[in-house]
Formats: C-alpha cells, structure tokens, sequence
C-alpha cells in the first residue's frame, strides 16, 4: 500500500493512483484489474468525458467478484462532465457515472473544468455512451460551430457547485473538489459553499509547478492532485512543448538513483505532499510508476526541478474555446 494524504474529512487519499485518460477502451480494463490485483493500486481516478468507465466498471466489478479488493478498499475519482453544469443535471450525470462504473459512491467527485458546455443529450438508460455522443466537440448541436460557441454561460460555478454538493447529501459521494482552476475560483467558492473543496486536481509536473497554489490549497485544508506529472508525453503531437522525459535535469537524476524519469517525476509529486495519478495500461509501467515511492530525492535535487519551472500548460483552453483560464 503507498502513502497517503489526509482530506479535510478525515478520509485517507493513496497519493500515487492511476490515470486514466487516453487509457484506450480494450486495455483499460485489463490495466484496472493488473494494476490493482497485481500492483497494490488502491486509487484509480476516472471521468465520464475519458468515455471509458463503463470498462473501468467492470473491470472492478471482477475484482469485487474474485475477493482480491471489497468496494471500500479503493479510493474512486470521478468528474462531472462540462456540458452538465446546470443544477438539473449534475445528479443525474453522477448516477450516470456510477451506473457506468458498477458502483453505489465514489469517493471524490470534482467539477471536471470551471467552464459550463452546451447540453448534450445521453442515454441514462445504457451504461456506457454511444458513438456518435460527442461531450468535448459537441457535433450534434447546430449551434456549435467552433471552440467558443460551445460554451454556455447560463449557468454560475455557483450554480453548479450547490448541485454537487446536494450530490454529497444524498451519500452518492463522499467529497467533492475542483478540477484545471486558479485560486481565484476556489476562493469564491468557499465564501459561500456549505461543503468546501477538499481536492483541487490540477495540471502539474516540473514545467507547471504551481507551487503558489499548492501553498494556497495547504492553507485552506485543500489536497492538492497532480495530473499529466509526466508532461503527457503521448500527445505532443497536439500539444506542442517540450518532451519533459527528456529534459538533461530529469535525465541526470533518473541515472544518479538508479531510476526511470518516470519515477523521478512521480517522486517529485510525492515528496511536495500532492496526489499523483500518471497514466499507463503497460504492465511493465505500472509497476514501475507505483514503486516511486521507494527513494528519495536529494535537496540538491529539488533545487534543480524547482528551476526548471516554466508555467507551461501541455493543455490550454484558451486554445480550445477563447477561455485564458491559466493566464497569470
């Protein structure tokens, strides 16, 4: 079992879990079950826009069949979807999830991004989604007809933040958070919300450090996660920037322990008290992510991937729809 971090709540969070975005329906599920049967993963982070929890679903419900894991020895992240801001769909966008992924909670459901979607239209009859649904390109409505024309702005975080945690009240999750927002939006939130943010789920690796929003969260009870910890190195092609696993620093410290640049990334995260959730379906990878927790980096180290901060966003969603939400 790795290390932990404690939420506001008292519940105790793995802090190396495994990502699953661009996890690939046909590999997913067998990287699930590997990953915890044979890995000792405890924490698996999901979202309905990866389209995959259904897979995931079941590849947890054959865990639960087979003894290896019960229900309450896994920590579940989810996250509602953009186009499901409006209070009248937040809840049924979790059961959704829920349904999808063969469970009756989760233990931590975040708003996937601060910006609200058009509505897309699901069957909440089926687990799973069918082809043609579309919740980032939003190609069935008329009205889409680029990045900035998808967004609806009918709709308050607040709006949305009160619905989720009305989704808490029903005992269909057991903390909620924020996902790719500054702190700006945090504060706002707390100033008004019953239940505050115990996680905020953001982009870090050395490139996007965010060591003043850590600090931030830190004050204010709130964990800290970090995805794409290894510079999603597998969509540079869209993402454009620099191969971070390829960096000299990262390179020099690799070989100093003994370690991949993997693991020196992943041992970052660790040792700054942020939850880290690197993505892989290779057996291989796997095991290697969640052995980081087994050395330690040096100050000398530290001091060296503390410089090579840069703010870098691998994803920008002003790009995407005209929204500078990182901008400084």
């Amino acid at each position: 079992m790795d290390q932990t971090l404690e939420l506001q709540t008292g519940a105790a969070v793995p802090q190396i879990g495994l990502g699953t975005w661009k996890a690939e329906k046909g590999k997913v599920g067998e990287a699930v079950k590997f990953a915890i049967a044979e890995c000792g993963y405890r924490h698996i982070d999901c979202a309905s826009n990866y389209l995959n929890e259904d897979e995931i679903g079941d590849a947890l419900n054959d865990l639960f069949d087979a003894g290896i894991v019960k229900r309450e020895d896994l920590w579940i992240t989810g996250k509602l979807n953009n186009p499901y801001h409006h209070k009248e769909h937040v809840m049924p966008h979790l059961k959704k999830t829920l349904m999808d992924l063969r469970l009756d909670y989760l233990d931590m459901w975040l708003m996937h991004w601060p910006i609200a979607f058009k509505y897309v239209p699901y069957d909440s009859s089926i687990r799973g989604f069918h082809e043609s649904y579309d919740p980032d390109g939003l190609s069935e409505l008329t009205d889409v007809v680029d990045g900035p024309s998808k967004v609806d702005h009918s709709v308050s975080i607040r709006e949305t933040w009160e619905a989720m945690e009305a989704c808490v009240e029903a005992g269909l999750v057991k903390a909620i958070g924020l996902s790719n927002v500054s702190a700006i939006i945090v504060h706002d939130i707390c100033t008004y919300a019953k239940i505050k943010p115990a996680m905020i789920q953001n982009e870090m690796h050395p490139f996007c450090q965010q060591s003043a929003l850590c600090n931030y969260a830190r004050n204010n009870g709130i964990v800290m996660t970090a995805y794409s910890p290894l510079g999603s190195p597998g969509n540079l092609e869209w993402t454009r920037g620099d191969a971070l696993l390829q960096h000299p620093t990262i390179v020099s410290i690799a070989k100093k322990h003994g370690k991949t640049v993997a693991q020196v990334c992943i041992r970052w995260a660790v040792q700054r008290k942020t939850v880290v959730i690197p993505k892989s379906t290779k057996p291989e990878r796997l095991r290697e992510n969640i052995s980081a927790s087994d050395f330690e980096l040096d100050k000398e180290d530290l001091a060296a991937i503390a410089a090579m901060d840069r703010n870098y966003h691998y994803l920008r969603p002003n790009d995407w729809y005209g929204i500078p939400l990182f901008t400084p």
